[in-house]
């Protein structure tokens, strides 16, 4: 069949200009489409070595030399001992400095000193939904994305496609938890996104699914088989309750 998606589309998903919804449709159309989905991961190729730190070339020790000689107060034009209007633009200038150094003082004594576990999850699943992070891996296939992982993590996350009761697998990501190594698994259900999150644990025993509501976005958080699962989606409790035991019957 042929692709129906606007090619203006692609090009704005990969320079990240587009919102939550429109991006999670492109998305939801690359898991099926394997030409769209070809050429996007191609560009993504192409852009790497563009980003790349090796394209940096830095000056070489005399001509920096140079520039900083001519730039020093030896080679600086002498300047009217008084400058009125200078004198006013700094007075202006300090106020401004005073003004936001007392701001930065206020937030500091009124933000938390630490954020709990889940509330650094919450803050990395909105993070995700920016376009372009969500998925590093893009199938809906659960053979395909559990190989991806092989060689880039120190342990094998389970991975399972659920789209027979209303939560498709769509793809997976890299990702950093709590000062861990973490799989983040991707799932949709309708328009909403859950973030799986996967990573190995000491404690082996089993705990059942316990939620928590962080800043309008639900936590579902569980233990099994030596693995620490959280589920976080802004999707209602009740159905991310349903996701959590569906992974962990």
């Amino acid at each position: 069949m042929a692709c129906t998606l606007q090619h203006e589309l692609l090009d704005a998903y990969l320079d990240q200009e587009l919102g939550i919804e429109r991006a999670l449709e492109v998305e939801s159309h690359l898991a099926s489409c394997r030409q769209c989905a070809s050429e996007v991961e191609s560009w993504k190729e192409i852009r790497a070595p563009l980003q790349s730190s090796v394209l940096y070339y830095r000056a070489p020790a005399q001509l920096e030399d140079k520039i900083r000689k001519m730039v020093s107060p030896s080679h600086a034009p002498e300047t009217p001992e008084k400058f009125p209007w200078f004198q006013r633009w700094i007075w202006a200038g300090g106020g401004a400095v005073f003004a936001a150094a007392a701001l930065l003082i206020a937030f500091a004594i009124t933000r938390p000193a630490t954020i709990s576990p889940n509330e650094a999850l919450v803050d990395n699943h909105v993070r995700s939904l920016m376009p372009g992070h969500l998925m590093d891996v893009i199938s809906t296939d659960q053979h395909t994305v559990k190989p991806w992982f092989d060689g880039k993590l120190e342990f094998a996350p389970p991975v399972q496609d659920f789209a027979a009761a209303g939560y498709p697998l769509v793809g997976g990501r890299l990702d950093y938890v709590d000062g861990h190594q973490a799989a983040a698994l991707v799932y949709h259900r309708a328009l909403h996104v859950i973030n799986l999150y996967i990573w190995p644990t000491e404690n082996t025993a089993s705990s059942s699914p316990t939620a928590q509501t962080i800043r309008g976005y639900n936590v579902v958080s569980w233990r099994k088989n030596g693995f620490e699962f959280r589920a976080v989606s802004d999707l209602n409790t009740a159905e991310l309750r349903d996701f959590a035991h569906l992974v962990a019957p």
